[in-house]
């Protein structure tokens, strides 16, 4: 076998071009590898601000239906019919007579019940909505990806929300990211 010199040279240089084009193609992959996690939070901040909005949203709406809700359990509770109309009047949301635009001019005790569990299915709605958000937040924080004090204050006010009402408080849970986080590993 002959080994010449510009043999030698010939696959130095060729191992050095491959090593070239390889550390170039890590570098941009390090590059991508950046973008592409710059591009995951910005996808998950958008996220996370569509769920506040979200949450405010579902916040009012469930505030309204318990208002509606203990206005139905006064208007059955009333002994006396003329009352009716002061509880619908005095029954406000935002200044706004929720309770005799939900209700109607149907006062019977048979109607009224049927409005009750009307307003209890979207109470149980929004308190279902509600722990989805919980669930998805849990699973943001888990996956550490972005600015924990903006979730840990979207889930505090999530978890006070969902701690003031009675309806269904014992099918929600309360994830731990950091349960999460060691369950997954």
């Amino acid at each position: 076998m002959k080994i010449t010199a510009d043999g030698i040279l010939g696959s130095a240089q060729n191992i050095n071009n491959k090593k070239k084009s390889d550390e170039k193609e890590l570098k941009q992959d390090g590059v991508n590898s950046k973008n592409d996690s710059i591009n995951i939070k910005k996808v998950i901040n958008s996220r996370i601000e569509t769920i506040e909005k979200e949450v405010k949203e579902i916040q009012t709406s469930l505030t309204k239906n318990q208002i509606i809700s203990k206005g139905i359990d006064r208007l059955l509770s009333a002994s006396n019919p003329s009352t009716l109309d002061t509880i619908m009047n005095e029954t406000l949301f935002n200044n706004s007579k929720v309770l005799k635009d939900f209700v109607g001019t149907m006062s019977t005790p048979d109607a009224l019940g049927l409005k009750k569990t009307e307003i209890d299915s979207l109470i149980s709605n929004n308190l279902s909505a509600l722990t989805k958000i919980q669930i998805e937040m849990d699973n943001i924080a888990a996956a550490g990806v972005t600015g924990n004090n903006r979730i840990e204050n979207l889930m505090t006010g999530i978890n006070d929300t969902l701690k003031k009402t009675n309806i269904g408080i014992e099918n929600i849970s309360n994830l731990d990211a950091e349960k999460v986080m060691r369950l997954i590993k």
